[in-house]
Formats: C-alpha cells, sequence, structure tokens
C-alpha cells in the first residue's frame, strides 16, 4: 500500500508542468554554437591548408551561416569552390565561384574566379563523360547490354574521344541486341535510332542511313525522325552525323550574360517566281523561285534554289519540281555563320506546257508554294 502511496506522489511530482518563470528561463538561454565565426574560419583555413578539403568544407559552410557579412560570403564562396574543385565536384565548383564572382569579391580574387570559370565548364564535362564510360563498361561487364547502351551514348556525346579506349566489343553486341530487340510502338523509333548511331560507330555507314530513312518514313512525327533528319543532312554534307560532341556551357555567361547568337529569323512564302535576297553583316543568302521554259502559268514554278553564304564560301541547293524535295530541314556552316533552312510547306501541282519540238502541250509537274523558315545564327566556341 504505502509502495503504491510513493508512486503516484512521484508521477504526480514529475507530471506537474514548470511554472511560465522557469520555462522561460530556459528559453532565453538558447543554444551556443560551438565555434566563434574567426575560430571556425581559422579552423578551416588549417585544414584547408593540410590539403583536408572535405573537412574544411564543413567549417566553410558553417561560417557561411554565421555571418551576414556580403564580402565574407564571397570569399567564403571563392574558397568553397576551390575545395570542391581539390576533390573533383567541378559542376559544384563552378556554382560557387559564380556566387563569388557576383559578390563583393576582391579584383585579385575576382580574376582567379574567372579564370576558373572559363575551363572548369570543361573539366566537368569530361569527368561526367568518364564517370558514365565506366559505368557502361561495369553494366557491360554486368551483360546490362540495355542499360550499357544509354551510359555509353551519353558518354560519348560529351567526349568522343572515349571511343578509342573501349576494346570491350559492347558495339558489336549492342548492335546485336538491338537488332533483335522487340519494343512497343512508342519506343521502337528511340530502338532504331541507338541502332543506327551503333552501326555508324561500327562502320557500316549504309546500313546506318537505311535505319535513319526507315525512321523518318515509318515515324515521320517522333522527335527520333527530327533527329533522323539532321543526320542524314551531315551525312549529305559528307560528315560523320555522329558524333557531334557536345559543347559544355559557359559559365561566365550566367555572371556577364550571354552574347546574342541569332543573326536572322524569318518565314518566306513563296507562291509564283521571284527572288529574295539578303546581305547581313557576316551572312547572305538568296531564295529564289524560277522557271526555265515559257508558257508556265505566272502561279507556279519549276525550279526552287536556295543559295548560303557569301564570297567564296557558298553553298548552293537547287530542287526541281519533277523530282520534288525530300529533305524538311538544310544546314549549312560558314566560319562562325550557321545557316538553318527548314521547309514549313511544300506543294506540287500539275499542269501543261508547250513542248520545245512541237510535240504539242505535255503534263509537267510544277511548284504551287514552297514554304521556308530560314534562320542564321553565329556559334560560339
Amino acid at each position: 500500500m504505502k509502495k503504491s502511496i510513493l508512486t503516484a506522489l512521484l508521477c504526480a511530482v514529475c507530471l506537474t508542468p514548470l511554472s511560465a518563470s522557469s520555462a522561460g528561463k530556459t528559453r532565453s538561454e538558447g543554444i551556443t554554437a560551438p565555434y566563434t565565426l574567426n575560430n571556425c574560419l581559422s579552423r578551416a583555413e588549417e585544414l584547408f591548408r593540410a590539403n583536408n578539403y572535405r573537412d574544411a568544407l564543413i567549417f566553410y559552410y558553417e561560417g557561411m551561416s554565421m555571418t551576414s557579412s556580403e564580402e565574407v560570403k564571397a570569399r567564403l564562396h571563392f574558397r568553397i569552390g576551390e575545395c570542391l574543385e581539390a576533390i573533383r565536384r567541378f559542376d559544384f565548383a563552378t556554382y560557387n565561384y559564380k556566387k563569388a564572382v557576383q559578390g563583393k569579391l576582391p579584383e585579385l580574387l575576382a580574376s582567379r574566379a574567372i579564370m576558373k570559370l572559363e575551363h572548369l565548364p570543361e573539366l566537368a564535362q569530361t569527368e561526367e563523360a568518364t564517370r558514365l564510360f565506366k559505368r557502361a563498361m561495369d553494366l557491360y561487364r554486368r551483360r546490362n547490354i540495355r542499360d550499357a547502351i544509354d551510359d555509353y551514348l551519353a558518354s560519348l556525346r560529351l567526349m568522343p574521344t572515349l571511343m578509342a579506349q573501349d576494346e570491350s566489343g559492347l558495339i558489336e553486341d549492342a548492335v546485336k541486341y538491338l537488332t533483335f530487340l522487340s519494343e512497343s510502338k512508342e519506343r521502337e523509333p528511340d530502338r532504331l535510332l541507338k541502332l543506327a548511331t551503333l552501326l555508324e560507330l561500327r562502320g557500316d555507314v549504309e546500313k546506318s542511313i537505311e535505319t535513319l530513312q526507315q525512321i523518318t518514313i515509318i515515324y515521320p512525327e517522333s522527335d527520333q525522325a527530327r533527329q533522323a533528319d539532321e543526320k542524314l543532312e551531315l551525312f549529305t554534307q559528307r560528315r560523320t552525323a555522329y558524333v557531334e560532341p557536345v559543347k559544355p556551357a559557359s559559365a561566365l555567361n550566367e555572371v556577364y550574360g550571354e552574347e546574342t547568337t541569332l543573326l536572322f529569323n524569318e518565314a518566306f512564302d513563296f507562291r509564283n517566281a521571284g527572288t529574295i535576297s539578303r546581305q547581313l553583316e557576316n551572312a547572305a543568302f538568296t531564295l529564289r523561285a524560277i522557271n526555265e521554259r515559257p508558257g508556265i502559268p505566272p502561279d507556279r514554278f519549276e525550279v526552287f534554289s536556295i543559295t548560303l553564304g557569301q564570297g567564296s564560301d557558298q553553298r548552293d541547293f537547287l530542287f526541281t519540281a519533277e523530282e520534288g524535295i525530300d529533305q524538311k530541314n538544310l544546314s549549312f556552316v560558314s566560319g562562325e555563320v550557321k545557316y538553318s533552312v527548314a521547309f514549313t510547306s511544300i506543294n506540287q501541282t500539275h499542269g501543261f506546257v508547250q513542248d520545245l519540238y512541237g510535240d504539242g502541250r505535255r503534263p509537267v509537274t510544277l511548284f504551287s508554294n514552297i514554304g521556308v523558315q530560314l534562320k542564321i545564327e553565329r556559334q560560339q566556341d
């Protein structure tokens, strides 16, 4: 009985709420940080000089949360960038260098940060490409060919020279795998596009072209068909369709703003014979709808030609109504200027013209309308 009473008394005492004054006193005491700002940064610098960058990052980040000074924050971003660069986290290092440059950073440190921003994106891309390539090789060794293909192609887009390091046989096995793979209708264009790419990498250019053409014919509205058209256009220019390496984005553009690269972008609609020609700064073009024979109706034309470039560096594209236009997109690069032409409409009809040899009138195929979108851009290095 006594034991029960004692237990009840203890529970009552423990569960009795603290007085308002006691609770307020507890809250007012707060939580004390283990370091002052100066001690925190001193410890960070000590670790940095000892090349212990991972531990130094902890103290630099803590220091960032302990100060409101923009000058100190800018210096901390710079130091954090150096630590991240040292441990090869180039993407996050780039971010912190950008924050440092945008802050109140001394001129000397700002110039160093800018120099780093000029080359870090390329290092980050190389690091990512190498990571994807190694993962692809590891997946291939474990016979996970489907995932290995994606990582392998992604690594080559970032760094095509990695292909020289590949002695695994992945390309050959990937071609066999994709050739006999059965996919759904939604995923079939992607399978064919990957197969075309791998066929070219293996050296089977003709089969690669056939596969690309198959995509454009069977799946003309797919995104893969657009990519296939671009690759086929590169083949017609006797350039390798794959691999056009992806250039790393300029890290300085976010700091100083991106330079405008679009020089010209306009749509044209031809419904009869005529010429449109423009001379721009470092660029020029001429579009012509012409008739070579007399007696063609005024709202029809036989030939459509496109001339891109200026001086000795030009390229001509010529299309006749008899042969038609089987390309949706054209492109031409002249120095730093890239021309892109997209056919927005192509309409043909039939008409009758007088035969040149006096055999009466004969039927011919003519253009009734051609619409094009012409874009001219300055390419950035």
